[in-house]
């Protein structure tokens, strides 16, 4: 097993405030791992830590076995700078709650831009790889029209296929449909469902408990900055062994 992602006892505070205390989890590459869990339980901080959007302050957080905003020269640990981060940054997709959308960008300049710009990408090229991508997630006739002009549903989709223009190694989702009317949710979903099958590896922040019992491999169960208890879905979603699970699952299922 390839593991792609592997955090070793990361921490995070923020003032006197202990986030993550001490969090080790793995995701094997073409996994999809979901992190459950109240609010203010650290999953969210941890995804961002995964791509150095938040800084850990203690423990080991590997990303396809390099270390995530480090690196190692002899005993010593030196911080990256900020274009080694970036480079680094390219190569893991993240999608957002909110879709932060260019909102003067039509659809197709939004999933070309990041391309060009980082990718060195020709706009023939750029665009291209857009409009397969708009294809992919059923919204190839919106290439025009401007992120205000669309649904709550399909701002994240135009979001999926900018992040997935960047040609990742690794997704990261960010409870990608609490934003979103309930009937809008099912189409993102099928989206990343897609996703999954064709084995990009995935690491969902969710609380669509069906989608993390149809789709994961792994399922991790966050409480006050600590795994309480992780598996496979199907067994720890109906069958939990913790308490602090049990009282969870009877609040959202």
């Amino acid at each position: 097993m390839t593991l792609m992602v592997e955090a070793k006892g990361v921490c995070k505070a923020y003032g006197g405030l202990e986030v993550l205390k001490g969090v080790d989890l793995n995701v094997a590459r073409g996994e999809v791992t979901c992190l459950i869990g109240p609010s203010g339980s650290g999953k969210s901080t941890l995804l961002r830590c995964v791509n150095h959007l938040e800084k850990h302050d203690a423990g080991e957080l590997r990303v396809d076995g390099e270390l995530v905003g480090y690196e190692l020269r002899g005993d010593k640990l030196y911080e990256l700078n900020d274009r080694q981060i970036c480079a680094k940054r390219s190569q893991i997709g993240m999608v957002f709650q909110r879709f932060n959308l260019f909102a003067h960008l039509t659809v197709l300049e939004n999933v070309t831009l990041g391309q060009m710009k980082v990718k060195g990408r020709s706009q023939e090229a750029a665009t291209a790889k857009a409009r397969e991508l708009l294809a992919r997630v059923g919204l190839d006739a919106k290439e025009r029209s401007y992120p205000s002009q669309l649904s709550g549903g399909q701002q994240q989709r135009v979001a999926i296929a900018r992040a997935l223009a960047m040609e990742p190694k690794l997704m990261l989702f960010d409870e990608p449909t609490s934003a979103l009317d309930p009937e809008l949710v099912g189409e993102v979903l099928d989206v990343m469902k897609d996703l999954a099958r064709s084995g990009m590896t995935m690491m969902v922040v969710t609380h669509e408990m069906n989608f993390a019992r149809e789709v994961a491999d792994t399922v991790y169960f966050l409480d006050a900055g600590v795994i309480e208890e992780s598996g496979d879905p199907r067994t720890i979603l109906t069958a939990p062994r913790s308490e602090r699970l049990k009282l969870f699952l009877s609040k959202v299922l």
